[in-house]
């Protein structure tokens, strides 16, 4: 006879918790391989920065906020905008070289970049540069009035596109993967956003807050493009990007709030690191405050998962059953009906929709296998046509992959064996010891 699946899930589940009480019992033994719970801060940098701009980005707040608060610890996870449109700004720069190139054909007056920030509200007329400038190339003073037009009109254009045309269902899946990962491990969340990114933070901190509660996520914005903040922000008076938008009339942007001198390490006004965390400059001390406030203020939700050396979730856009499966490198499965495996444990099993599904691995060194860990996904049933985001994270790294894929027809318990590969997972361990994870 055939078993169904909710009953045998539910003597799956007895049976794992009975066998699963000496789990905390390894986290509490070992914390060398997890960070321990605590403070989750995510920062969002928005779609005009290169990955290499985010992780930067990201590595200045940790400077600024360290390792822990209160005793506890602080992970960060970077939640990178589109690499799509992460050419938005880098376009109209080019049109900026591309329009100098047209005034001056000798190229020095392309070479000057630092225009292109000056022409975004019009300052440069009064800023005696185009003075100088013009001194070497006549040319440029007669083409100001069309020059500055143009460059006002694309960056307006390019500022429009991104409010009016809101980042991807991709984009969001991978954000809000995040989010319900550090949730069901217990997590406080901050959320820190920079410029665009509070495009995203704004639909994140909305999806997640009714579902944590309000007391255990807060926002902090820096340099908001958005009409709308959920929390305290830092919006400097020299801040060309956001005057632009301001002076364009496209949305109502927040009041400013802070007054800067001008530096020749960052003439937009706008950056995070130049300007905002610029250690010479009262804004750097007002992040941090504002950080440090919120931090304090938050209290940890319900814990309904453990932490892992590394993380699966998995998440689906609407009802039915899909099944998350770990094969590890000795060929030990870990699913449903055999959620404790050799090095990790599925500790969240989701029959009704939406997910989450969560696999860990262990955090005692002695536990975790070196090798490959398949990753594989099964509409077990009921949902067909769905679409499905896994993300794997490591406790020390955060999230490494984030992928989202169809969940194929309805197999139920003959796709248990065969799901469909979602990821692997390469675990290697060095001579001394040190752990390392790579996704793909």
């Amino acid at each position: 006879m055939k078993t169904n699946k909710f009953c045998g899930k539910l003597l799956a589940a007895f049976l794992a918790l009975s066998l699963m009480l000496p789990a905390p019992a390894v986290l509490a033994q070992v914390a060398s391989l997890c960070t321990g719970k605590g403070y989750t801060i995510g920062f969002f940098n928005g779609v005009w920065n290169m990955p290499d701009d985010a992780a930067n980005g990201m590595e200045a707040l940790a400077a600024l906020q360290g390792d822990t608060f209160e005793g506890k610890p602080i992970t960060y996870d970077n939640t990178t905008g589109s690499a799509a449109g992460s050419s938005g700004l880098q376009d109209v720069l080019e049109v900026f070289i591309q329009r100098a190139g047209e005034i001056d054909a000798s190229g020095e007056l392309a070479k000057h970049t630092e225009l292109f920030w000056e022409t975004l509200t019009g300052q440069g007329k009064d800023l005696g540069f185009w003075g100088r400038i013009t001194a070497l190339f006549p040319a440029a003073a007669d083409a100001l009035g069309s020059f500055y037009s143009l460059i006002a009109t694309k960056t307006a254009a390019a500022l429009s596109s991104l409010i009016s045309n809101p980042p991807t269902d991709a984009d969001y899946r991978k954000h809000e993967s995040m989010l319900e990962k550090a949730r069901v491990e217990g997590q406080m969340l901050l959320l820190v956003a920079h410029s665009q990114g509070n495009l995203f933070v704004n639909r994140a901190a909305n999806f997640i807050r009714p579902k944590i509660g309000a007391a255990s996520v807060r926002v902090v914005h820096v340099a908001p493009a958005s009409p709308t903040v959920q929390g305290e922000y830092v919006l400097a008076d020299i801040d060309l990007v956001i005057n632009a938008l301001r002076i364009q009339g496209l949305s109502t942007v927040q009041p400013v709030n802070i007054n800067l001198p001008v530096s020749k390490a960052d003439l937009s006004g706008h950056t995070l690191i130049n300007t905002y965390l610029d250690a010479t400059r009262a804004s750097r001390a007002r992040v941090g405050g504002q950080m440090s406030t919120v931090l304090g203020e938050l209290e940890p939700p319900d814990t309904v998962a453990n932490q892992g050396f590394f993380t699966v979730t998995l998440t689906w856009d609407g009802e039915g059953d899909v099944d998350l499966h770990t094969f590890e490198p000795d060929g030990s499965h870990s699913y449903y009906a055999n959620r404790i495996a050799n090095s990790g444990y599925l500790d969240l099993d989701n029959i009704i929709g939406e997910g989450p599904e969560h696999y860990y691995a262990s955090c005692d060194a002695a536990k975790v296998q070196t090798g490959v860990y398949t990753i594989g996904i099964n509409n077990f049933r009921g949902a067909d046509g769905r679409r499905a985001t896994v993300q794997v994270a490591s406790s020390h790294d955060g999230e490494l992959l984030t992928r989202t894929l169809d969940v194929g027809p309805q197999l139920g318990t003959s796709g248990n064996e065969s799901p469909i590969r979602a990821a692997t997972i390469n675990v290697t361990k060095d001579a001394d010891g040190n752990f390392k994870v790579v996704a793909n």
